[in-house]
């Protein structure tokens, strides 16, 4: 229950953020070139406050996959942002500010920074406020922290947009929400 709780949290998480990174690059006002990440095998950590860490679930990407997938996080459910803000800072870490509703009238509004080189590692602090969720311990505000770290080349079983999961299965984000 605890690991399926956790799923659900870094999904509300990084679903209005994957939307926003879409978004961010097509903003009027100001388009950010945001970084690429180096194409082959990434794990990811997540630390959830309150929850502790969560098993690492590892992630194939190439350029065309990763294009389609937030680098704040995994691939989520597309939703409607109506503020997406994405900047680069001068010490070369990036801020992002989003307020986004998903289909069920979910919002969610986050805040963070990433940091590192997005070819060996990086990390993501975000926090995130989510009201209008059906599951009622969602609607709170929680501070994620994400690392990533390359590990090299994608294995044999696994071809890019793959993610496995903690179970040991295995999920094609960009297949499942069309990227």
């Amino acid at each position: 229950m605890r690991v399926a709780l956790a799923a659900i949290i870094v999904a509300a998480v990084a679903a209005p953020l994957a939307a926003c990174e879409r978004e961010a690059a097509t903003m009027p006002d100001k388009p950010v070139e945001t970084p690429k990440r180096k194409p082959g095998l990434w794990v990811q950590t997540t630390h959830i406050e309150a929850m502790g860490d969560l098993p690492p679930i590892s992630l194939c990407i190439d350029e065309a996959s990763d294009a389609k997938m937030a680098w704040w996080g995994q691939q989520g459910v597309r939703g409607a942002c109506l503020k997406n803000d994405v900047a680069k800072n001068d010490d070369g870490s990036w801020s992002f500010e989003s307020v986004c509703q998903t289909e069920g009238n979910i919002r969610t509004t986050s805040r963070g920074t990433a940091s590192g080189d997005f070819n060996s590692a990086y990390a993501v602090d975000v926090q995130t406020t989510t009201e209008g969720a059906p599951i009622p311990d969602l609607n709170r505000t929680q501070n994620v922290t994400m690392g990533f770290e390359w590990q090299g080349e994608c294995p044999v079983d696994m071809k890019p947009g793959d993610m496995r999961l903690p179970d040991g299965s295995v999920v094609n984000y960009v297949d499942r929400v069309g990227g």
